[in-house]
C-alpha cells in the first residue's frame, strides 16, 4: 500500500505534467485507475489529498483547454490568444489594455500583441478615454457581437466536457473552490510580485 501511496505522490507532484516537453501520461492514467479503484478505501483517499500538487492538474486542465478553443476558434478565422479577451470583454466593455491584462492574468506586452489580432480581424476598436487621453478604452464592433453566440457556445461545449458525470452540488463545490483558488492565487502573486 504504501508504494502504490509514494507512486500515487509522484504522479501528483510531477512537474513535467506541466507544460514540460515530456509528459507522463501512462503515470498520470495509472493514477486515475489507481484513485477509482481505491476510492471507497478513505485512508488511500486522504493520503492522496494530503500529498496533492495542484499545480500540474490545473496546468494540464489549462493546455486541454487552450487546444480545444484554439481548434474551434480556428474554425471560426482567429487564434486562441485572443480568446480570454474576448471573453472578458464580452463580459464588459470599455475597458482599458491593463484592466484587460490583469483580469486575464496576461502581461502587458502580450494583451497588446492580442488587441493587435483582435483589431485585424475587426472585433474589436479602441477609442481615447475622454477623462485621460494616454488610455485607449477597448470596445467590440458588431463582428465580434455577431459571433458571440457562437463563441458562448464554444465555452459551454467545454464546460459540458469538462463536467461530464458531476451532480448540480458537485459542479457548485467546484465552482466555489475555483474562485477560491483563483483568489487565494491572485493574492499570494500580488503579495509577491506587484
Amino acid at each position: 500500500m504504501q508504494l502504490k501511496i509514494d507512486i500515487l505522490f509522484l504522479v501528483l507532484n510531477t512537474p513535467s505534467a506541466c507544460g514540460g516537453r515530456y509528459i507522463l501520461n501512462s503515470l498520470v492514467i495509472s493514477m486515475r485507475r489507481f484513485c477509482k479503484n481505491n476510492a471507497e478505501k478513505e485512508d488511500v483517499v486522504v493520503a492522496a489529498v494530503d500529498n496533492a500538487v495542484l499545480t500540474p492538474w490545473i496546468c494540464f486542465i489549462s493546455r486541454l483547454s487552450t487546444r480545444f478553443v484554439g481548434g474551434e476558434m480556428s474554425r471560426m478565422g482567429f487564434g486562441p490568444g485572443q480568446f480570454f479577451l474576448l471573453s472578458e470583454l464580452y463580459i464588459e466593455e470599455g475597458l482599458s489594455q491593463d484592466e484587460l491584462s490583469q483580469r486575464v492574468g496576461v502581461d502587458k506586452s502580450n494583451t497588446s500583441r492580442a488587441l493587435v489580432k483582435l483589431e485585424k480581424f475587426g472585433l474589436i476598436q479602441r477609442k481615447n478615454d475622454p477623462k485621460n487621453h494616454k488610455v485607449k478604452k477597448v470596445y467590440l464592433r458588431s463582428k465580434a457581437h455577431r459571433v458571440r453566440k457562437e463563441f458562448k457556445e464554444i465555452q459551454q461545449q467545454w464546460n459540458a466536457e469538462l463536467l461530464k458525470g458531476f451532480t448540480k452540488k458537485e459542479k457548485a463545490a467546484l465552482i466555489a473552490s475555483l474562485i477560491k483558488i483563483a483568489n487565494n492565487a491572485e493574492a499570494a502573486f500580488n503579495l509577491r510580485w506587484v
